[in-house]
């Protein structure tokens, strides 16, 4: 039974488990595999009341325990992976933009060198030196052009797969599958493409989306979190951006989330994350992901003072909280076109957000936002949330604005299938079904989770690595068959060699999921 607090608002303090991963130990993992006490007895477990005795005397189990360990890897991990991502960052920059490293001796030698600027437009993350496409994908031939996005559709299952099906039951369904507006380009490769140019700096994603995209760039806006601001130094941790087709009377405004920096070690702790929230009938929440967009009390018993309405007025001066920040920009961009409708997306971390964002909305009965959102498309989404967060998703995001949500899956990849499925401790699911691609980019929709749920069952061990090879060899010669836009990099070729290790990690690119839109047909077969 749910409280309700003074005024009709739900409380929630009944349903918290913070795991204080700072606190984890060793000893304790060993203790959780071989003596099995109580989860609730460990001194990093802060659970509240109606949790611990919900619990009980459930231990933590095989897959709690390999979450944990995990993450205990993760943090002793964070100081020197990020000293070896911004050394490899800067030298294949530095060899980029002196033209190899041929280059970077002649320029040495004639004074000329170009060192790498992180701000500048023509710098690179490793995101885009694995995948350094930048152009969006035309539609079908014969499509009428005016170098500008000007028609857009709904995407609709049955359409891309050549069977009927409906993603989030219904979310995806011939009910929406009439055109909104027209466009040039395919949603799904604009969206793509977005939440992999979100790894960016500001400086080069305006430069793209203008001079690339013929689009028009709003801003690209730095989150606040508040709960790190003491371990890592005020920190802006999480990035979006905002663009629009068109300067004036715009058909859409896109919001695309940064997601999970390939060797930045936080968020993959976040990712593995087990703590979650309760949000009242929202549900369980992961506690990681609503501290991204601006919790401001994980403590809070009642939802909306965990996470108020009205933007708090806490942050240091030019400090913000990205959910707030976001909502104020989407606001203002959708009175300045009062016909655009809203596309949110996001891969990783990123696509978890772009998630929990809308749900929020409705949370705070945004209507007049809530009302022009159109698609919600995620590329490798972890889980975000129980049972009930995604009832409420379906319901009060997708069915009640009757808004297209796609879930992108590619093969093993290791991000879609955590935190871990192990109920009662982690309660995580995915909501509806996933656009699920196999390794030669063979698209098809799946009831309920991807194969592989937890990733751990030793019977898909031999197929995991098999696949991981596969990728490898097949990389090395696509170009040859599906063109020179396929032609992979040297750093692409080197970042699957990691796949023979941990093959997740590799089929987490979105390189990947760039090539499985395109090939698959539904970037060009279907104007979204």
């Amino acid at each position: 039974m749910v409280a309700v607090a003074a005024g009709g608002r739900q409380k929630m303090g009944h349903e918290k488990l913070i795991i204080r991963r700072e606190k984890v130990r060793l000893i304790d993992i060993l203790s959780m595999l071989l003596l099995r006490r109580p989860l609730t007895s460990y001194a990093f477990v802060d659970a509240s009341d109606q949790t611990a005795r919900d619990l009980g005397d459930a231990p933590a189990g095989f897959l709690f325990a390999l979450g944990q360990f995990i993450v205990y890897l993760l943090g002793k991990a964070y100081y020197p992976a990020t000293l070896i991502g911004a050394a490899l960052e800067f030298l294949f920059n530095l060899v980029a933009l002196n033209g190899g490293l041929l280059g970077i001796v002649w320029n040495t030698f004639r004074c000329r060198l170009v060192i790498p600027n992180r701000e500048a437009p023509n710098y690179r993350t490793m995101t885009k030196m694995i995948d350094g496409r930048t152009e969006l994908r035309p539609t079908s031939p014969g499509f009428a052009s005016d170098g500008c996005l000007s028609r857009l559709n709904f995407l609709n299952a049955a359409s891309l797969f050549g069977e009927a099906a409906d993603l989030e039951s219904g979310g995806l369904a011939a009910a929406q599958a009439a055109p909104l507006v027209q466009q040039e380009y395919s949603i799904i490769d604009l969206t793509v493409m977005a939440a992999e140019m979100a790894y960016e700096n500001a400086a080069r994603v305006e430069d793209v989306v203008i001079n690339c995209w013929k689009l028009n760039f709003v801003g690209f806006y730095n989150g606040w979190n508040k709960y790190l601001n003491n371990d890592y130094w005020h920190t802006e941790t999480t990035q979006a951006f905002v663009m629009t087709d068109t300067a004036e009377d715009a058909k859409f405004v896109l919001l695309a989330f940064r997601g999970t920096e390939m060797l930045n070690m936080r968020d993959w702790m976040t990712d593995f994350d087990v703590s979650r929230k309760g949000m009242g009938d929202m549900g369980n929440v992961h506690l990681g992901f609503l501290k991204a967009l601006g919790l401001q009390d994980e403590d809070a018993t009642d939802a909306l003072d965990a996470f108020p309405r009205e933007a708090p007025p806490a942050p240091p001066q030019g400090k913000h909280f990205s959910y707030y920040q976001l909502r104020e920009v989407l606001r203002k961009q959708l009175e300045k076109h009062p016909n655009a409708q809203i596309v949110v997306t996001g891969h990783s971390l990123g696509g978890a957000l772009a998630v929990i964002f809308p749900a929020l909305l409705a949370m705070h009965e945004e209507k007049d936002i809530l009302d022009r959102l159109a698609v919600v498309v995620t590329y490798g989404q972890p889980r975000v949330g129980d049972d009930k967060f995604a009832e409420y998703f379906q319901a009060k995001v997708v069915k009640a604005t009757g808004a297209a949500y796609g879930r992108f899956v590619y093969r093993y990849d290791i991000v879609p299938r955590v935190p871990f499925d192990a109920p009662p401790l982690s309660m995580f699911k995915h909501g509806g079904e996933c656009v699920y691609f196999n390794g030669w980019y063979d698209g098809k929709v799946l009831a309920g989770d991807a194969p592989n749920p937890n990733y751990v069952n030793p019977l898909y061990l031999l197929s995991k690595y098999g696949n991981a090879l596969g990728d490898l060899v097949k990389a090395a010669f696509l170009w040859k068959t599906a063109g020179s836009e396929y032609r992979e990099s040297f750093a692409s070729l080197l970042y699957r060699c990691v796949g023979l290790i941990i093959p997740g990690v590799a089929s987490h690119s979105l390189h990947d999921y760039t090539n499985a839109v395109r090939l698959s047909g539904i970037a060009s077969s279907k104007k979204v």
